[in-house]
């Protein structure tokens, strides 16, 4: 049934979709980015100590494998940006609405560094797979449109 009433939504109603459902897609993405900014923020596998459980199988899968990768080929990082955040020099943050279509959510977030201002998108499953109808990130989209789980890849 509840399946019915979130499909019947409008993308952009996310307080009607807070009303049907005890979860809803910014509460991940503050409580990451709240973890994130008082943490070393460092993009490493344990720089996510505590965080993981914020994204979905795949992208944590991702992640993990892309640091295995680096830490056997002897390479350091080739990112010179914090990926959570779209830049070294954030200091601050604003999570804004979410646009949500059925299991999927897009949530924009502000960043600043106190002189310039960007937007990028933390896109966002309704996690099923853990049998407990969460929203987790599945992936961020930088102020390009890139998906950090595409650059993961190359």
């Amino acid at each position: 049934m509840r399946a019915v009433l979130l499909m019947l939504l409008p993308a952009t109603d996310a307080a009607a979709l807070r009303a049907v459902r005890p979860d809803y897609p910014e509460r991940p993405v503050r409580e990451f980015l709240k973890r994130h900014f008082a943490g070393s923020r460092e993009f490493s596998a344990t720089g996510l100590d505590g965080k993981e459980r914020y994204l979905t199988s795949r992208f944590r899968s991702g992640l993990y494998k892309f640091f295995a990768r680096r830490r056997e080929a002897g390479k350091g990082l080739p990112l010179v940006m914090d990926p959570f955040t779209g830049s070294m020099g954030a200091r601050d943050y604003r999570v804004g609405d979410a646009k949500v279509r059925s299991e999927k959510a897009w949530v924009p977030v502000t960043c600043t560094d106190g002189t310039n201002t960007w937007t990028i998108t933390y896109i966002m499953r309704d996690d099923q797979e853990r049998g407990d109808d969460r929203w987790r990130i599945d992936d961020i989209q930088d102020v390009r449109g890139m998906l950090l789980s595409e650059t993961l890849r190359g």
